[in-house]
């Protein structure tokens, strides 16, 4: 019964949904009240029945919704001019920040002073 169009989730929700009506209304001939018919195990699993073609109902719906914006987006993208490429301005920005980092490496010091390990203390005559 899964189905990923939403006119047969929509024909299953109502099946449901009828069933669910029918059986309520035959419990309550029989002369049960609310509280019990809720409590009654197939009025249970025909409500989750109901519930879960409601969340596939949901999921296609926004399923569509996003196709939708795709769609759209790709033709925005289609009717914008193009870009024109150009190497030399995206290759001084990049220069500048290797530059810059040389820069720093210069400045700080051309080579990291190495500390000698501390040797362990003898221990004091007494």
């Amino acid at each position: 019964m899964a189905s990923k169009l939403r006119i047969s989730r929509e024909s299953q929700k109502a099946y449901w949904e009828d069933r669910l009506a029918r059986r309520k209304e035959e419990l309550s001939g029989l002369g049960l009240e609310g509280n019990k018919i809720e409590k009654d195990s197939i009025v249970r699993k025909l409500k989750a029945k109901v519930r879960e073609s409601t969340f596939r109902i949901t999921a296609i719906g926004s399923r569509e919704k996003k196709l939708e914006d795709m769609a759209r987006i790709r033709e925005e993208k289609k009717a914008a001019p193009p870009r024109e490429k150009g190497k030399k301005a995206e290759a001084a920005p990049a220069e500048e920040a290797k530059s810059k980092k040389k820069k720093k490496k210069e400045e700080g010091g051309e080579a990291p002073v190495k500390k000698e390990p501390k040797k362990k203390a003898e221990a004091p005559a007494a």
